[in-house]
């Protein structure tokens, strides 16, 4: 491995565990400031919209500039918005449209910079054990992160904690922006040929445009609002929480160890399609049965079924984008478009959640962790028709 891919492999792992620190409980903060769903939909709203809008913007200075000046700026927003919520404290409720266009507008300039160099990284032979990799020394990252995090909220009073583990986030970032400045990443044409990518993109990719809204539509609401708030609403406790979530970076490590080793791209459908089925059968299950030993098993099913679903998506992503002869002058494009569908995505998983709160007589944070959970596997046929090898038809024989 290059030394730069040893680099960036070291930061993400770095930005991992401040992200781990404050990402798992600034739903829990903000939903604490008014006990409500609604108050974390708008924010999630607002933060998916600003990511599309803005997603342009951000690969043009990438273009100016490079993928990794991209994501140093994404890391800077998070950095002011973590800093301004340990200013307004409790008033950060009426404050929440900023907050999501912070975090929102660091998303995009960050991710810039992290698909780009995860693309350079690696080619899609090496790809999958690449991913696998980094999605271990990140999970490695997140085991302490959310029990420090738990620890200090639950024995410090009110909201000292949160504002602790605030600050403390803002030193891991800091850290990660100082190993990025050693990251060149490659280059970059100064030309986009947005609109050439969107009119006539790769096969593979205008199948994976839509798998990557049905991505969008769970991570939305399932990845960034109902985990944490299922978890929440069984242990009750801040404490509790971050140790599930602990639990969950060690099956997550182990999961990235074994599969590190044993990945290899012609396995990938059956990798994902186990990962939907354990995903989609233990959040049905956790939601009739919310209780602490369910939670338990939910936490080793999903969290495996996660990685093998998540590494199997973004290889396939990359995939779709090498397959077009231009690959080295597009990729910036094509990493701007799948914002599109993913945006689209978020908003209407958003939309439906807020229908469902609307609608459902009950328990509507059950029904949703069903209903979310189990999208990923609908996609299962779609993804086969996508990489299916076309046959080829035999040649005839020669008398």
């Amino acid at each position: 491995m290059e030394r730069e891919s040893r680099l960036y492999l070291l930061m993400m792992a770095l930005y991992t565990f401040g992200s781990t620190m404050s990402g798992l409980f600034i739903n829990v903060f903000i939903w604490k400031l008014h006990s409500s769903f609604t108050l974390l939909a708008i924010y999630s709203m607002i933060y998916s919209l600003v990511v599309v809008l803005s997603f342009p913007l951000c690969a043009r200075l990438a273009r100016r500039r490079s993928p990794m000046a991209s994501l140093r700026l994404g890391i800077l927003c998070f950095i002011l918005t973590y800093a301004m919520v340990l200013y307004l404290k409790e008033a950060s409720g009426d404050f929440i449209c900023l907050i999501g266009f912070g975090i929102g507008l660091g998303s995009s300039f960050f991710a810039i910079g992290m698909h780009m160099q995860a693309l350079d990284s690696t080619r899609d032979a090496g790809r999958d054990r690449f991913l696998y990799l980094s999605n271990l020394l990140n999970s490695l990252a997140g085991i302490a992160a959310p029990l420090v995090s738990g620890l200090l909220i639950d024995r410090l009073e009110g909201m000292t904690g949160y504002y602790l583990v605030f600050t403390t986030t803002l030193i891991w970032y800091l850290l990660a922006v100082l190993v990025s400045m050693r990251i060149k990443g490659k280059f970059i044409a100064k030309q986009s040929q947005l609109w050439n990518v969107w009119k006539k993109p790769t096969r593979e990719w205008r199948g994976m445009y839509w798998i990557t809204m049905g991505s969008g539509f769970v991570e939305g609401v399932y990845q960034t609002i109902l985990i944490t708030m299922m978890g929440y609403a069984i242990l009750k406790s801040e404490l509790s929480l971050g140790g599930i979530t602990t639990f969950a970076a060690v099956v997550s490590v182990l999961t990235s160890l074994v599969l590190s080793k044993v990945s290899r791209p012609e396995y990938r459908f059956r990798i994902y399609a186990l990962g939907a089925l354990l995903v989609c059968v233990s959040s049905v299950w956790l939601s009739l049965q919310m209780a602490f030993a369910a939670l338990v098993v939910y936490t080793v099913l999903a969290n495996v079924g996660m990685n093998l679903i998540s590494t199997s998506f973004y290889a396939w992503t990359y995939a779709s984008f090498e397959k077009d002869p231009e690959y080295e002058a597009r990729r910036l494009d094509y990493v701007v478009i799948r914002e599109i569908p993913l945006g689209v995505g978020r908003s209407i998983g958003l939309v439906v959640f807020l229908l469902l709160q609307y609608y459902v007589q009950g328990n509507v944070l059950a029904v949703s962790f069903a209903v979310f959970g189990s999208v990923f596997v609908l996609m299962i046929p779609f993804l086969r028709g996508i990489w299916r090898e076309p046959e080829k038809t035999p040649r005839p024989v020669q008398v």
